[in-house]
């Protein structure tokens, strides 16, 4: 058993168009809270140096790399899925295969989600090219 009393050796689940949407919106809703509250401390804070703004832009921007690295995002977790290596699905994307899939997912939009239609896996097209696949947790 992994340490989030989640089993991945039981038969796969994909996770629906409908739950990667909903953990999407969540990350959105989560990221554009942040930018806000970043925004506020900012402008309250006096001389705010140009190096702190570009720290904090790149780590907003860096958000879903960093947290599917580590084992999901907010929306991930909210959402139950998870996005795991299309082969072995008990292993986590490294940082340079999140940091390639959040490219291409924020490069292609929604035409990669139709790609999810069109395999048995349900993998969009930044999922095939980064070779990730999004699954869905069953809780025990």
């Amino acid at each position: 058993m992994t340490p989030d009393n989640i089993n991945y050796n039981a038969e796969i689940n994909y996770a629906s168009v409908l739950d990667r949407i909903k953990s999407t919106t969540i990350d959105t809703i989560t990221i554009v809270g942040i930018i806000y509250l970043l925004s506020e401390i900012l402008n309250d804070m006096n001389n705010t140096s140009d190096t702190l703004r570009i720290i904090l832009f790149i780590a907003i921007v860096m958000y879903e790399p960093i947290f599917i690295t580590l084992n999901g995002t907010f929306g991930n977790y909210r959402s139950n899925i998870r996005i795991r290596k299309n082969n072995d699905t008990t292993k986590k994307l490294n940082f340079f295969q999140s940091l390639f899939r959040f490219v291409l997912k924020f490069s292609l939009g929604w035409l990669s989600l139709i790609f999810i239609l069109l395999n048995n896996k349900g993998r969009a097209l930044h999922d095939i090219f980064s070779g990730s696949v999004v699954i869905a947790l069953e809780e025990e």
